[in-house]
């Protein structure tokens, strides 16, 4: 059994299937209007002018800083523990 949308229960397989089909229809029909804003922003390009820019000494020292200790390490067997603890080169 299942509730139509006026309320009323369905209880015959083909209503039942029906309903279903009918559900999922709904879901996936777009209503709110995304195709559109998808158009609009496929038309904005970047408003920067410059490339990237490079990474910074600073920036890797203050990221390796901020690791979080006693986590595990990643595939490679690296703990943050070591990173930190490399030094300088």
């Amino acid at each position: 059994m299942i509730r139509n949308q006026d309320g009323t229960m369905q209880q015959s397989k083909e209503g039942v299937k029906q309903r279903w089909t009918q559900y999922y229809s709904g879901l996936y029909k777009d209503e709110g209007g995304g195709d559109e804003m998808v158009k609009e922003l496929e038309g904005i390009s970047p408003s920067y002018k410059e490339g990237p820019q490079d990474i910074l000494y600073s920036e890797v020292e203050e990221a390796i800083q901020t690791l979080k200790s006693n986590k595990s390490p990643g595939s490679d067997g690296i703990t943050a523990e070591m990173i930190q603890a490399g030094g300088e080169q």
